[in-house]
């Protein structure tokens, strides 16, 4: 894709999803280095630790415009709004900027499916 039509919305989502795994990542690691930790919180933080992984990869993959990016965010968008209402009244500003981030690429799929086509 050439980067001088790079829309600045499409490298603030992959900001986004990369500022997400970085803390994610750190609440981990403030977790563990608190104290001992139940099996049943180490089950959680894996999967937040996968999760983790997930958006880092996914923010990557959208910083380069790859169509499977732009679908694995919709779905991590998703995943991250249903969560958000499992957690205490501040996480819906979460739940709000997660939406906005989804609604933004439905109206940017064309950066990411017309990559694919040239493939």
């Amino acid at each position: 894709m050439d980067r001088s039509h790079f829309p600045l919305g499409i490298s603030v989502v992959s900001v986004i999803w990369l500022l997400i795994a970085l803390l994610n990542g750190v609440q981990i690691v403030q977790v563990v280095i608190a104290g001992p930790v139940s099996s049943e919180v180490l089950v959680l933080l894996g999967l937040i630790g996968g999760l983790s992984v997930a958006y880092l990869v996914v923010g990557v993959g959208l910083w380069r415009t790859r169509s499977w990016a732009w679908k694995s965010a919709l779905a991590l968008a998703v995943i991250g709004i249903a969560g958000s209402f499992l957690q205490q009244p501040p996480a819906i500003f979460i739940a709000l900027l997660l939406l906005c981030v989804g609604i933004y690429l439905v109206i940017e799929r064309e950066q990411f499916l017309a990559g694919e086509r040239t493939l």
